[in-house]
């Protein structure tokens, strides 16, 4: 049994650090939600309270009503979108055959050797290796301990190695495509949660826009008092 090299995947070229990536791609949500909650509290905070004296009539209140409503429900589904980024996923190397993962599997078949090592071209060969390679290796640490020659327990003890490396490459490689198939997914949600951010600050812009126009003092003002002209005094 052939011992394939431990560093098989580095020597192709792959390098990648999923958790960094993971760590970093949530740092960004974190101050999108920062961000939108401050435009939030900028927008909303105080304009209610001081609005409540220039709403003039019911379509006015209305109005602000409408868009007040529309803001806060920009805000509160930026923030919920984005919030998803943060949500613990739960990854298996099946989620690789899922439609949002199609950019991932387009990088893996340009250098399947960089992904599964030389265990196969697909996840369910690199898994069927995992399990062939540890129960290969089970069953000669059986053997192992039932052999008495000492000709025969060198031969197996070289096999035993063997396929511990084996086993131990393919679950590494295994979890290192797991954390790249989770790398991928948070990809994905932060990239759809800034599609949604965009659409969620025009809404809140047009409902500030809508709000901001039904707070209007539009109350008539009293007509200005003529000044009286200065008049001449009779010599």
């Amino acid at each position: 049994m052939t011992n394939p090299p431990q560093n098989a995947a580095a020597e192709s070229g792959a390098t990648a650090a999923p958790g960094e990536a993971v760590a970093d791609m949530r740092a960004t949500a974190r101050w999108t939600i920062a961000a939108v909650a401050a435009v939030g509290a900028l927008l909303l905070g105080g304009a209610p309270l001081t609005a409540v004296g220039k709403v003039n009539d019911a379509g006015d209140a209305l109005a602000a009503f409408v868009g007040l409503a529309l803001a806060l429900a920009g805000v509160g589904w930026a923030i919920w979108q984005t919030g998803e980024v943060l949500t613990p996923r739960f990854t298996t190397i099946a989620e690789l055959d899922r439609p949002a993962m199609s950019g991932l599997r387009r990088i893996i078949a340009q250098d399947k050797v960089a992904f599964y090592g030389p265990f196969g071209q697909s996840p369910e060969a690199l898994r069927a290796a995992c399990l062939l390679h540890e129960t290969t290796w089970a069953k000669l640490a059986v053997t192992r301990a039932k052999a008495e020659d000492q000709a025969e327990v060198r031969v197996l003890e070289q096999a035993l190695d063997d396929a511990r490396a084996n086993a131990a490459l393919a679950r590494r490689l295994e979890g290192r495509l797991v954390d790249l198939i989770h790398a991928w997914e948070v990809r994905v949600a932060l990239r759809r949660a800034r599609v949604h951010t965009l659409v969620a600050m025009f809404l809140v812009a047009i409902g500030a826009v809508l709000f901001l126009t039904a707070t209007i003092d539009n109350a008539p003002r009293a007509p200005a008092k003529p000044v009286p002209n200065p008049t001449s005094s009779p010599a």
